[in-house]
């Protein structure tokens, strides 16, 4: 791909790479253009091609529904609905966190001869995935309208997880990715802490069947709280209490300035490790 004008893509890129920062429009330029080539190549050989962006939430979300709702007989309210909005929500951060996390590995071509921030190509990866999320969100609106649920007040709070989503996983893949260069076991360890933290997750069960020694986790879980929260504004059509809200801000607003301190960190000495 052509660099944005102005770009040297000859040589090695120095050790803190300045060329290009996020104050710089070539730089939400280049954001864009690469998020928006992972997409398309993605999907570019495959014969049913975007669709499979739809359809990978759906056919897990029919599985989990004929098994829990059929077979175990979980009684929730709305479940299609309850049950697809979580599986949106963590995919997302599943497939934001992972691509985020080996962005650095899957550009070094870029990154080592580009001069540029490097945090650009895991801004790329989180909007490569929030492309698919945001394709999904259309398809649950779909699924919610014909299931004969209608939006309510407390759906404007929604806008307020998906940010938090966002903050969460971008804090995590910037934390993760000079990590994964430097320790190329971490993509794995990463790859096993998502499949646990699914099903950990009440994200096919309700928060009220976990027991009581384990609460702890839920009540600490950001993906828990954000998709408890998303759901009783979708879902229930409850307002959040305000308290649960600013806590759960802070804590991703925490997370990614962390993640930016161990990215900035590492930063200078990543091409040593390539």
């Amino acid at each position: 791909m052509r660099a944005p004008a102005g770009l040297a893509t000859t040589g090695t890129a120095s050790s803190r790479a300045p060329g290009v920062g996020l104050g710089d429009q070539r730089a939400w330029y280049l954001i864009a253009q690469l998020a928006l080539k992972d997409f398309k190549i993605r999907y570019s050989h495959a014969v049913l091609g975007y669709v499979w962006s739809v359809l990978n939430p759906l056919l897990f979300c029919i599985i989990y529904y004929i098994v829990f709702a059929k077979f175990v007989r979980f009684e929730v309210f709305g479940y299609p609905g309850y049950l697809l909005l979580g599986i949106v929500l963590w995919n997302f951060f599943a497939e934001g966190s992972s691509h985020g996390a080996s962005a650095l590995l899957a550009r070094a071509g870029i990154v080592t001869k580009i001069p540029m921030r490097r945090h650009l190509v895991v801004y790329a990866a989180v909007l490569n995935a929030f492309i698919t999320f945001a394709i999904n969100l259309v398809v649950l609106a779909g699924v919610l309208w014909a299931i004969g649920m209608r939006v309510s007040l407390p759906a404007v709070t929604f806008p307020v997880a998906v940010a938090d989503l966002v903050l969460l996983t971008l804090g995590l893949s910037l934390m993760l990715a000079p990590l994964q260069v430097r320790y190329r076991d971490v993509g794995h360890l990463w790859g096993i802490v998502l499949q646990l933290g699914f099903w950990l997750t009440p994200i096919i069960y309700q928060d009220t069947i976990v027991p009581a020694q384990w609460r702890w986790f839920v009540d600490f879980n950001p993906m828990a709280r954000i998709i408890s929260h998303s759901r009783e504004a979708l879902i229930w059509g409850t307002w959040t209490s305000p308290q649960i809200l600013m806590e759960t801000t802070l804590f991703s607003l925490a997370v990614l300035v962390a993640g930016s301190l161990v990215f900035q960190r590492m930063e200078a000495r990543l091409v040593e490790y390539y």
